[in-house]
């Protein structure tokens, strides 16, 4: 994990069962009289939690001479425990970083005491306590603060970049590389009208050694990934170029200073490369814990045989969605869904949206806590014959198959409805039914519905508007969707939602629906990104608001990209027109065979 030891002097404390490691200047914190039980620091008023997972506690302690950050970490999963036996505590690795990086002038957090016990059950096995930067935010934080519209807000990304660069290239040039570089492990602290960046998260930092050219693009990846979404191209190639030129600023001065053995141009290919694989991986472990039990899901077992997941938190809060600022408990789900009959058999009829063979959708009102009442729509579905029926028997239903695509495409940052539970009833290993429990979208409709009724009273200037907003909407949502590797067989105006409301202010959002033809391959091909263009444009012949015009300018505004905004379009115009003219007379023969059964039927 790292080279090198600690040989910074220390004096060793037996305090009760643990033995502290600590600076000397700071030797009240453990027999002073005002200190703190570290074990027991939630019956502390002077404690608060500022973090907690499975692996460890973060706590932020205010006392008369400093405010300290003590991390409580506790033995987690049979990986945890083995590098703990081989490499050490959390605690005793970050002091052991830090008193490296300070050697190097390597800009970390200040530990100040650390202590570890060998692993015992759940109880802690290591503390570390650091001081608090004051005047210092996390650097997604920081960044998202920012208001681009404020006067000077652009170079004060600038100058935020600029230091986010220099810690970056300073730490590689003097063999350090950090496992988990993201804009939450890099601290921000403001002096005046300039910036100090500061690591933060340090076990995961191996030292000691050259970072290679595969380091260097895994760590700037990790930072990319994550700009991607939240900053613009120009962002990304200033701090690139920034980082280019520290590096060679430091290099003579670091210990393990060395040339970048790619150039620039190749660095970009790498970078895109690397940043592709990290987001694929990164999202792949948010949609493994849509099945687990943790912080934001939770299984659930209920009376009847009845199994599924549920929804308990958001990671980020997104706009429109009343789930996402709800925090539900997996006791909260165990009590509303005591009786999973109530819902597969609904008594209300009133509140039934559609009864059809394939399935029954209706909508209900949950208890949120606090007084709060959560809408929701719940799906039931009915398997239309014996088929589909085996397989999904076999296999998952289809409202399990609803919850882990609906969650992938939240994971990566697609709107849709958000799944809140799905519940499933087996016997002996074969689907007897199942339900899908999804949040209600104020203010929702359909495509064809809102340009076909909605706008149909809205002056001409405001239905220009509010197109040129759902174009905008559309082209990002099926952008997203197509770069992320998912394919859509059905996509059709009807499973594309818009959420506006007429009276308000707020532009159009749009959301996908209906995810029964979602699938995720890796990579969307031209081919079948023109056939969800094709798709969609048959689904809005009838939409008399929808010119050529309109759809021409949709077209140009998918196919640009960065660095082409002026998209060959004409020959994907062509083809779509082609398929579009080959589908319609697939459907039409469809429709004529579906007439000719029906009359036989009759006449029989």
């Amino acid at each position: 994990m790292m080279a090198g030891g600690d040989n910074t002097k220390h004096t060793l404390l037996a305090h009760g069962r643990w033995t502290w490691h600590l600076d000397p200047a700071w030797r009240h914190l453990l027999d002073g009289p005002a200190c703190p039980d570290w074990l027991a620091l939630e019956r502390d008023d002077r404690a608060t939690l500022v973090k907690r997972n499975d692996d460890r506690d973060v706590w932020r302690v205010n006392l008369a001479s400093r405010t300290l950050y003590a991390k409580i970490s506790r033995p987690g999963q049979r990986g945890a425990r083995l590098a703990q036996w081989w490499f050490g505590s959390p605690a005793r690795r970050e002091w052991n970083v830090a008193q490296q990086a300070a050697r190097h002038g390597v800009e970390t957090i200040r530990p100040v005491a650390w202590a570890e016990e060998a692993i015992r059950s759940d109880r802690p096995t290591s503390i570390l306590l650091t001081l608090e930067e004051t005047d210092a935010h996390p650097l997604a934080e920081s960044w998202l603060a920012l208001d681009p519209a404020e006067p000077g807000a652009r170079s004060t990304r600038n100058a935020m970049i600029d230091v986010v660069a220099r810690l970056v290239a300073h730490a590689h040039q003097s063999g350090f590389e950090h496992s988990d570089l993201h804009a939450g492990n890099v601290l921000l602290q403001t002096r005046g009208n300039t910036f100090r960046a500061v690591f933060v998260d340090l076990p995961g930092i191996r030292t000691g050694q050259r970072v290679s050219d595969a380091g260097v693009v895994r760590n700037l990846a990790q930072l990319n990934q994550w700009f991607q979404i939240r900053g613009t191209l120009t962002d990304r190639l200033r701090f690139l170029d920034r980082y280019l030129h520290w590096r060679d600023a430091v290099q003579s001065q670091c210990p393990f200073g060395r040339r970048l053995g790619l150039d620039r141009p190749a660095l970009l290919q790498a970078l895109e490369r690397a940043t592709h694989r990290h987001a694929e991986a990164l999202y792949a472990k948010r949609d493994r814990r849509a099945m687990r039990d943790g912080r934001y899901f939770t299984r659930l077992r209920l009376p009847g045989g009845w199994r599924g997941h549920a929804f308990l938190t958001a990671k980020h809060e997104i706009a429109g969605s009343p789930a996402a600022s709800l925090t539900l408990s997996r006791t909260q789900w165990q009590a509303l869904l005591a009786d999973p009959q109530r819902w597969v058999e609904p008594q209300d009829r009133s509140r039934v949206i559609k009864d059809s063979a394939s399935g029954m959708i209706c909508w209900d009102c949950l208890d949120a806590g606090d007084g709060r009442q959560l809408k929701v729509v719940y799906k039931r579905s009915r398997p239309r014959n014996p088929l589909k029926l085996l397989l999904h028997s076999l296999w998952r239903s289809r409202p399990m198959l609803t919850w882990r695509r609906a969650n992938a495409l939240l994971n990566r940052r697609i709107p849709t409805a958000r799944p809140l539970a799905v519940l499933e009833r087996r016997r002996l290993g074969l689907l007897a039914d199942s339900f899908i429990i999804t949040e209600y979208l104020e203010h929702a409709r359909d495509l064809d519905t809102v340009l076909t009724v909605l706008l149909r009273n809205e002056k001409p200037t405001r239905q220009r508007t509010v197109k040129r907003q759902i174009t905008t909407a559309l082209v990002r949502v099926l952008r997203d969707l197509h770069d992320r590797g998912f394919i859509h067989r059905d996509l059709k105006a009807p499973n594309v939602m818009v959420q506006w409301n007429p009276a308000g202010e707020e532009p159009a959002r749009v959301l996908l629906v209906d995810l029964d033809g979602l699938r995720h391959r890796g990579y969307a091909s031209p081919a079948w990104q023109r056939r969800a263009l094709m798709r969609l444009n048959i689904s809005l012949e009838q939409c008399r608001r929808v010119s050529v015009t309109d759809r021409l300018r949709f077209l140009q505004a998918y196919l640009a990209r960065t660095g082409h905004p002026q998209p060959e379009w004409k020959s994907v115009w062509r083809q779509i027109a082609v398929e579009s003219a080959d589908s319609r007379g697939y459907f039409a023969r469809q429709r004529q065979k579906t007439l000719r059964r029906f009359e036989q039927s009759a006449k029989e």
